[in-house]
């Protein structure tokens, strides 16, 4: 029913801070960036790191695409991953967390997968959503158009066409507009 540290209990849970504004968290094998919360559960604990989206996206874009390919389809992988969670928060996957961490949300491994070049693709596209009518894209992908065709039905960015696409100097708008068609750029300003 709660938690037990040394002589503390407490009656659900507690927080775990990094001591300083870019310090991690270590979490079963894992570091994380921001404060992680643990909730005590009938089997065992959940750890739900709360972070924000532009400092998610650090890890996602990393683990969904190799941070070696092309920064145009990183880039590229930015956006849909940030429409992908934004619509996702509308809707969360629980009562404790907006999004999980496997690869039916967007795979999530904490700060091993941050690499400068997935900081540079999500930092240079800031904000930028896929909008269609006003709306914002539930922005599927997968690794192949394979796994497109068999997941979503032919809808969605394939990730290795993407990086062709940028390896024959496609930027991320045409990378994008080639895989949802129809749909435009739009800017989230959060404060």
């Amino acid at each position: 029913t709660g938690l037990q540290i040394g002589t503390l209990e407490t009656p659900s849970g507690v927080w775990i801070r990094p001591s300083t504004a870019d310090g991690l968290v270590y979490v079963e094998g894992r570091w994380y960036r921001g404060p992680v919360q643990l909730i005590s559960q009938s089997d065992g604990l959940l750890a739900v790191n709360h972070t924000d989206v532009e400092t998610y996206l650090y890890s996602v874009v990393g683990a969904e695409m190799p941070a070696s390919w092309p920064t145009e389809a990183l880039k590229a992988q930015a956006i849909a991953a940030r429409s992908y969670a934004v619509v996702h928060i509308s809707r969360p996957a629980s009562d404790y967390y907006d999004l999980g961490s496997t690869t039916r949300w967007q795979a999530y491994p904490g700060a091993e997968t941050e690499t400068n070049t997935t900081h540079l693709a999500v930092n240079e596209t800031r904000g930028m959503l896929l909008s269609y009518q006003g709306g914002v894209v539930e922005s599927l992908y997968a690794s192949s158009e394979q796994l497109v065709k068999e997941a979503h039905g032919g809808f969605g960015m394939s990730q290795e066409g993407a990086n062709q696409l940028a390896q024959q100097n496609f930027n991320f708008q045409q990378i994008l507009g080639r895989f949802y068609p129809g749909t435009s750029l739009a800017v989230l300003n959060i404060k």
